[in-house]
C-alpha cells in the first residue's frame, strides 16, 4: 500500500445531524495519510460547534468558516485550492465512507495504472438505515450504470444524463490540475459538469463493491421541491449546450460517429456541423432543438462553415428559418408535464390490462359452467330423471296459479 497523501474536501451547510457520522467514517479508515479540509459554508446550525470540536483535537483536519452562505462549488474550490496531496476525495458532510475505501481505491489505482475510479454504494435514510435495493430500485440501477470507456461514458452522458456520485470518487491531483475547478454556475449539476470534463481526458475505474453509504432524504424529491428540480433542468441544459467546449476532434469522431449526419465527416468545420445537428436531438428526440439552432447560428454567420452546411449537409439559411417555425423551447414544465401524462397514460393501460384480464377470466368460467350444464344435460341420469323434472313443474304451476 503506498503512502501519499490524500487530501480530502469535505463542505458542509447546515448538516448537523449527519457531520459527525461523516468525519467519524474519516477517522476510521485503514489508510491513515489523509488530511480533511472542512469548508462550512455559513451554517446557521451546530455545524461549526462540531467541525471546530473535531479540528481541536486532529490536526489532519483544517476547518474553513465562511461567514455566508455561498453554495457548493464556491465553497468546494476554496476547498480545493488548499489541497497538497497527491490524491484527492470528496466527501459530502451526510455521507459515510467504509473504514477501508481509501486504502481500496489507492490500490486499485497504482495496481491499474489509472487516474480516476469510483465505487459502488449503498443508499441510506436520514436515520443511516440501508435502503433495500426492492425499495429503490430505480436508482439502484442508475447507480450501478457502468461504460466501457471515456467514449461511452461521454456518450451516456450526453444522452441521459449523470449517473455517478462524487462521494465515492479518488482521483490523482493531476486530474484536478488538467480538468479544473468546479463551474461556478452550477449548484446542483456541478459534479455532472466536472465528470464531463474528467471524461475527455482520462479513463475511469471501478470497483465493484459498496464502499460508500449515500444519503438519500425526503428534500431531495423534486415532489418537495420543485424550484430546485427546475434548477436542475436548467443546469443539465445548460451543461449540454457546452458539452463540445475544448472536445478533441479524434475523440468526438471515435464517441459520436454512429450518430452523425454524414457519416464520413472528419475536419474540424465538418465536425462543427455534427455538433450542431447532435444538440439538435439530444433532449426528447427533437422536441428541445433551440441548443443546436444556437450553434447553427454561429456556423452560419462563419463563411467556411456556412459552406459545408450547404455543401455536404445541403443546410442553408433557408432551412434554418423553416425550423425556427417549430417550436424550439422545451420548458421543464412541459417536460414534467409530458413526463406525468405518460405516467397516468402506463396507470390506465395497466389497469385496463388488469380488468381485460379479469373480464377474460369471467369469460373463462362462464364457458366452463357452460360446458359442464350441457355435460349433466347429455348424462343418462339427466335423461332418466326428466320425467321427475316435468312433474316438478307442473306441481309448481298448478300451486302458483292457487
Amino acid at each position: 500500500m503506498q503512502n501519499q497523501l490524500v487530501s480530502i474536501v469535505m463542505v458542509n451547510y447546515n448538516h448537523e445531524d449527519f457531520i459527525e457520522e461523516a468525519i467519524e467514517s474519516v477517522l476510521k479508515q485503514t489508510y491513515r495519510n489523509w488530511e480533511l479540509i472542512i469548508i462550512d459554508d455559513g451554517s446557521t446550525d451546530q455545524s461549526c460547534k462540531i467541525i471546530k470540536n473535531y479540528a481541536d483535537n486532529n490536526k489532519r483536519i483544517i476547518p474553513i468558516f465562511l461567514e455566508k452562505n455561498s453554495h457548493i462549488c464556491v465553497a468546494t474550490n476554496i476547498g480545493l485550492n488548499r489541497i497538497s496531496g497527491e490524491f484527492v476525495a470528496r466527501l459530502d458532510s451526510d455521507d459515510v465512507w467504509e473504514m477501508d475505501k481509501l486504502e481500496k481505491q489507492i490500490n486499485y489505482l497504482e495496481d491499474n495504472q489509472q487516474d480516476i475510479c469510483f465505487t459502488k454504494l449503498k443508499i441510506i435514510d436520514k436515520d443511516s438505515r440501508v435502503v433495500k435495493r426492492e425499495d429503490k430500485e430505480d436508482l439502484y440501477n442508475l447507480y450501478d450504470n457502468r461504460q466501457k470507456n471515456s467514449s461511452e461514458w461521454l456518450k451516456f452522458f450526453f444522452y441521459y444524463g449523470n449517473s455517478l456520485i462524487q462521494s465515492s470518487v479518488l482521483m490523482r491531483r493531476e486530474v484536478v490540475k488538467r480538468v479544473g475547478f468546479f463551474n461556478l454556475a452550477y449548484v446542483q449539476a456541478h459534479d455532472f459538469d466536472f465528470f464531463i470534463r474528467a471524461a475527455k481526458h482520462f479513463e475511469f475505474g471501478f470497483i465493484e463493491e459498496p464502499l460508500l453509504k449515500y444519503r438519500r432524504i425526503e428534500k431531495q424529491n423534486s415532489e418537495v421541491n420543485p424550484e430546485n428540480d427546475l434548477r436542475f433542468f436548467n443546469e443539465y441544459m445548460n451543461i449540454r449546450l457546452h458539452f463540445f467546449d475544448d472536445f478533441p476532434d479524434d475523440l468526438f469522431i471515435k464517441t459520436f460517429q454512429d450518430c452523425f449526419v454524414n457519416k464520413d465527416a472528419s475536419s474540424h468545420e465538418e465536425l462543427l456541423c455534427e455538433q450542431a445537428f447532435l444538440l439538435m436531438k439530444c433532449i426528447g428526440g427533437g422536441v428541445n432543438p433551440v441548443l443546436g439552432l444556437i450553434k447553427m447560428e454561429e456556423l452560419l454567420n462563419k463563411p467556411d462553415t456556412s459552406a459545408v452546411l450547404a455543401e455536404k449537409y445541403h443546410f442553408t439559411p433557408k432551412m434554418f428559418y423553416e425550423e425556427n417555425k417549430k417550436r424550439q423551447f422545451f420548458s421543464y414544465d412541459l417536460y414534467k408535464q409530458e413526463h406525468d401524462l405518460k405516467y397516468e397514460l402506463q396507470k390506465v393501460k395497466e389497469s385496463n390490462k388488469h380488468q381485460q384480464d379479469h373480464i377474460n377470466l369471467l369469460l373463462e368460467l362462464k364457458d366452463k359452467q357452460q360446458k359442464y350444464i350441457e355435460e349433466i344435460q347429455s348424462s343418462i341420469s339427466w335423461k332418466l330423471t326428466e320425467p321427475i323434472r316435468k312433474m316438478r313443474k307442473k306441481m309448481n304451476n298448478k300451486e302458483k296459479r292457487f
